[in-house]
């Protein structure tokens, strides 16, 4: 069983002041103090540049997981199957789920989250999610449900096919102006808890180093496209327009 101790660092007020500079893509950067003695991690000899680049991601994937309990024999619904909704789907199994819907719009990444474990993939333009959920959870909704699309559609899927007591994991920040209309009449008598969960700490980064090395998280085919530092631009834009992009990574 996997165990993550549960503090809230990405809520210090040091998390925050504490970056880089001037930036990941500048030919040299400065390191404050903290996160060098931290959360500065040296890649092994067993783990590719590339396979490094899921450390972060993975974190912030793990915290998630973490908050929301995830364990052995929950249902799971992960709300938007990119690069990121599928690490929570194989993390989900990992931590001992025994079932995985997947949903988004895009059938190219339902069909990579079946390859990462998804036991369901749904695409709710074409079918209705909260009656598919129910079909598979004998009626009642999933344990937690992830949404890692930013927006108040998914979370309001999210809201439909969770069960009685269940959690809604906030993963993905909406726009600032754009609110989700929510009955606390329901939210009493549902039980359902809402748990954001933001970034990652050097406990997370630290664990998701360990699964990778240890080959128990194999996230490589998630790379789509790759592309050299003078190309960052259309990398960016890839990864923006690009139907069929998970992973869009830059390299030296």
């Amino acid at each position: 069983m996997l165990l993550l101790p549960s503090c809230d660092y990405t809520l210090c007020e040091q998390f925050h002041n504490t970056h880089i500079e001037p930036g990941g893509f500048a030919e040299y950067f400065r390191v404050p103090a903290p996160n060098l003695q931290i959360d500065t991690l040296k890649i092994p000899d067993n783990i590719s540049f590339e396979e490094a680049t899921f450390i972060e991601p993975v974190g912030c994937c793990l915290r998630a997981i973490k908050k929301c309990g995830v364990q052995a024999g929950d249902s799971i619904a992960v709300i938007g199957s990119g690069n990121i909704g599928i690490i929570h789907i194989a993390l989900s199994k990992i931590f001992g789920a025994t079932k995985v819907i997947a949903s988004d719009i895009i059938d190219y990444r339902l069909n990579m989250a079946k390859k990462f474990g998804a036991d369901v993939a749904v695409n709710p333009k074409k079918e209705d999610l909260s009656e598919i959920v129910k079909a598979e959870t004998d009626g009642h909704g999933v344990d937690v449900a992830f949404v890692t699309a930013p927006s108040l559609e998914a979370y309001k899927a999210g809201l439909s096919v969770c069960r009685k007591g269940g959690k809604l994991c906030v993963f993905a920040p909406t726009h600032p102006k754009e609110k989700l209309q929510i009955s606390p009449k329901d939210l009493f008598f549902s039980e359902i808890q809402i748990i954001p969960s933001y970034s990652t700490s050097h406990l997370e980064t630290r664990l998701a180093l360990e699964l990778i090395k240890s080959g128990r998280l194999k996230l490589k085919e998630l790379i789509t496209h790759r592309f050299r530092l003078e190309e960052a631009a259309e990398a960016f834009k890839t990864a923006l327009e690009n139907k069929e992009s998970l992973k869009v990574i830059i390299l030296n």
